[in-house]
């Protein structure tokens, strides 16, 4: 860590006379020889400084590399590749080689105010001392020595592209800097070509090995991340222990506590104990769990799916089976993988009632600390915050942007926790929510999951796509789609009789055409239902439409993405509340509920969508099974209703196809059959899997090609796309935070903007145009030295049914939905 990055300029002058007159008196603590086959005596002046404090107090560079050491090889071994551990050691070593050079010590010291960037020096002094290929050999360094180049160049920065790199230690500086900071480091020198002798062949092939385990394609991408993810973390703990001691202290207790996973299983199971065993149902669901457990004892590592009927305990019974699992192969943690923060708040609150808050780390943008006193509030954010650096818990629940752009990003803070992901056991809940234009790099990441970080994967999804199918064709101008290298087996396989009693809707799958006005009467006939639409703009119309038709506000609950998250939150809590208690209730909302919000309504009506939203939407009917006939699931469209999105589109056109060669529209189930046909249909009208290109960035045909492009890849991968603007809207708690910040009795610090992000709204830009007409929207300057500034919308702007309102009030003109 930079001297700056810790303290003010400053407060180093203070102490500059105190350091320079103990420097060679200053006790240090004991420095352990790292085995490279180091000479006893270190390989360099115990003088280098790498650290100081503000209290004058110094840790040689000796020391550093001791600590990373020592956790880059503990986080290779928990990663279940012991034969890393030399070159994890060596990576140490020459991580802040670079700091030997005189100018370095000057800045530290607080001689000079010139930076003296070390990384890069220390990167080109590695791949010198690595030997190179023979000239006209197909890659230019060793695998050992490019890796080093990446990882040692970008432990700042981030990692770069390969053309960066390159051009960063062909500098003229790089060079100087380097040639200066070999002078102090003739022992380290020896040691390494000494390590080159007794690791070198060895390591190589290793990596060879493992870098092609996927027939045809090397996955270097992916050992360079880990590498560079071991090497991150490793730096970030050591100089925080010496740097801040309370925080080091904060973190082992937070991390200290941690009951095994053996207890963990135990909990689940004395939970699981209190539920009823009478009736079909849970005759069934007893069943499945039994198969779970099961399975999870005994199977091997791969890609496992399962798929249970709406009812047949899901969350549970994939819990058990993780838990299973990674005892079975010694994992360091159970991570859930969840496309809605909605979900999460549900799965993650399940998961604390059962193992205990400690142990459940809960991952996304919209945590919420809210509930307990200001000092607890405190307390739990801090905890969150650190284990959230590096994922250092049992369970992880977090989101799908969180999991795989932190996998896709060349930057440090993310690359931080991807060594906690390999040895683990990840469940992907919904997966048919994976975005298409992304699919491909997504599914070669899961291939990398598997063969490089050794990961037990689970697919959990009521209408599963046939990932491991290959869905090529002649007629399609690109074929990009990247087929699983491995079967997707099931856990649980598809049992007719054990099925059957979950059998508690009937879908009508051919479409019955409404205006607006119609569907809302329809509706209006029911005491409770759920209608769900495509868009922000028809369900905020049909909402107004019930209300015309004479229904009560409180009884018409609407959800949409013109609500902020917290909004959402509360509403959903609101219609299980009013559920539990029979109150008639009648939801609109978009898409947003189908994927894990456990609601129960005894009608469901679905616009016209694919049939994974169909069947998902259907997962919200009757789901109890507590109605004395069958739910009914209605599917229609919308004569005057909005124009869909090209997704939809697609997914719309490939179930009519399924309709016009099955004839049996009204059926009590969606076979898999059926589902898997769907999906061949669909996945034929996607033009790209990979949009973006960034196989071209990550992943190359060449086996001996080792140039990356990380930064490329990392920006490109964006799950959810940048297609408007956020605002920020005074919604309960929100509206508070914002005023805060507009009269500046409050600072827009880490804390307060993770907590502004449950109060904001993204619009598209015809939206934001409409709302800046309507003069809704202002600006509060956050950061008066910047000029930094937020978006906010007026309160008139923000109505408690439908969240970002369609009138001014003031204006009296029509905006959107």
């Amino acid at each position: 860590m930079e001297r700056s990055g810790w303290t003010p300029v400053f407060s180093w002058r203070k102490f500059i006379s105190f350091a320079l007159s103990n420097i060679l008196q200053c006790k240090r603590s004991a420095y352990s020889v790292i085995s490279l086959n180091l000479n006893p005596t270190g390989s360099m002046p115990n003088s280098i400084i790498a650290h100081t404090r503000e209290d004058g107090s110094i840790q040689s560079l000796p020391e550093h590399i001791e600590g990373v050491a020592q956790h880059c090889t503990q986080f290779l071994e928990q990663a279940g590749l012991p034969e890393l551990a030399p070159l994890g050691r060596l990576l140490a070593q020459l991580h802040d080689a670079g700091k030997a050079q005189p100018a370095f010590q000057r800045y530290i010291l607080g001689k000079s105010d010139q930076k003296a960037p070390h990384s890069a020096a220390g990167a080109l002094l590695a791949t010198k001392l690595l030997p190179s290929h023979p000239k006209g050999y197909p890659l230019k360094r060793t695998r050992i020595a490019q890796l080093l180049a990446y990882a040692i160049s970008g432990h700042h920065r981030g990692l770069y592209d390969y053309g960066g790199l390159e051009t960063k230690l062909d500098d003229i500086k790089t060079k100087d800097r380097c040639k200066k900071a070999e002078g102090d480091l003739s022992e380290l020198m020896s040691e390494v070509q000494n390590w080159v002798k007794e690791h070198g062949a060895r390591t190589e092939a290793y990596l060879r090995k493992l870098a092609s385990r996927v027939e045809e394609e090397e996955q270097a991408q992916a050992l360079i991340r880990l590498l560079f993810s071991c090497l991150v973390d490793a730096d970030f703990l050591d100089t925080e222990a010496f740097m801040d001691k309370e925080r080091k202290e904060c973190r082992h207790e937070a991390t200290s506590g941690y009951a095994s996973l053996e207890v963990l299983r135990d909990r689940l199971t004395k939970h699981m104990e209190g539920f009823s065993t009478e009736g079909a149902i849970n005759e069934a669901r007893r069943a499945f769990l039994n198969r779970c457990r099961e399975h999870g004892r005994t199977c091997p590592k791969g890609y496992y799916s399962l798929f249970l009927p709406t009812g047949g305990g899901k969350t549970l019974s994939s819990m058990a089976w993780a838990l299973e699992t990674a005892l079975k192969h010694g994992a360091q943690r159970i991570i859930y993988v969840i496309p809605y923060t909605s979900i999460i708040t549900q799965t993650a609150g399940i998961f604390r009632e059962i193992f205990g808050e400690e142990h459940v780390l809960e991952h996304h943008s919209d945590i919420s600390f809210s509930g307990g006193e200001a000092s607890q509030e405190a307390e739990r954010y801090e905890r969150t915050r650190l284990l959230a650096e590096n994922w250092d818990a049992p369970i992880i629940v977090t989101t799908n942007v969180q999991f795989f752009e932190s996998l896709f990003s060349h930057k440090v803070s993310r690359n931080r926790k991807v060594h906690s992901i390999a040895n683990s056991v990840v469940v992907f809940d919904e997966v048919q929510m994976f975005p298409t234009e992304f699919l491909s790099p997504m599914l070669r990441l899961l291939d990398d999951l598997k063969h490089i970080y050794g990961t037990q994967l689970l697919f959990c999804s009521a209408t599963l796509p046939p990932f491991d199918k290959d869905h090529s064709s002649p007629f399609k101008r690109v074929n990009d789609y990247h087929q699983l290298s491995d079967a997707i087996q099931p856990i649980v396989p598809e049992d007719p009789e054990l099925f059957k009693v979950f059998d508690r809707v009937i879908y009508h799958l051919e479409e019955k055409t409404y205006a607006t006005e119609e569907l809302a009467q329809a509706l209006g006939q029911h005491a409770s239902a759920l209608c769900i639409v495509n868009s922000r703009r028809d369900a905020s119309q049909l909402y107004r439409a019930l209300l015309e038709t004479g229904k009560e506000a409180q009884d018409v609950i609407h959800l949409s993405r013109n609500m902020c998250s917290a909004h959402l939150k509360e509403r959903i809590t609101e219609i299980r509340q009013r559920l539990k208690e029979d109150t008639p209730t009648i939801v609109i909302s978009t898409q947003l509920i189908e994927a894990g919000v456990d609601i129960d309504l005894p009608i469901v009506y679905r616009a016209k969508s694919g049939l994974d939203s169909i069947v998902q939407a259907g997962g919200r009917c009757n789901r109890e099974g507590k109605c004395p006939v069958p739910g009914e699931v209605h599917v229609f469209s919308l004569s005057d209703g909005g124009k869909v999105i090209e997704a939809i589109a697609k997914g719309q056109h490939a179930t009519r196809f399924l309709l016009d060669n099955h004839k049996e529209h009204t059926r009590p189930s969606i076979p898999l059959e059926l589902i898997e046909a769907y999906y061949d249909r669909y996945y034929a009208s996607i033009s790209s899997f990979d949009e973006q290109n960034i196989k071209e960035d990550l992943y190359s045909e060449e086996s001996e090609d080792w140039e990356f492009d990380f930064e490329k890849a990392s920006e490109k991968f964006k799950l959810i796309e940048d297609v408007g603007c956020e605002l920020f809207v005074p919604y309960g708690r929100g509206e508070e935070l914002l005023e805060g910040l507009q009269k500046q009795t409050l600072y827009l610090n880490h804390r307060t903007m993770r907590e502004l992000q449950q109060y904001h709204v993204s619009v598209y830009n015809e939206e934001y145009e409409k709302l800046t007409g309507a003069r809704l929207l202002s600006k509060i300057i956050v950061d008066r030295e910047t000029g930094k500034s937020i978006l906010v919308l007026e309160p008139q702007g923000y109505d408690k049914a439908v969240g970002v309102c369609t009138t001014n009030p003031l204006l009296d003109e029509p905006l959107f939905g």
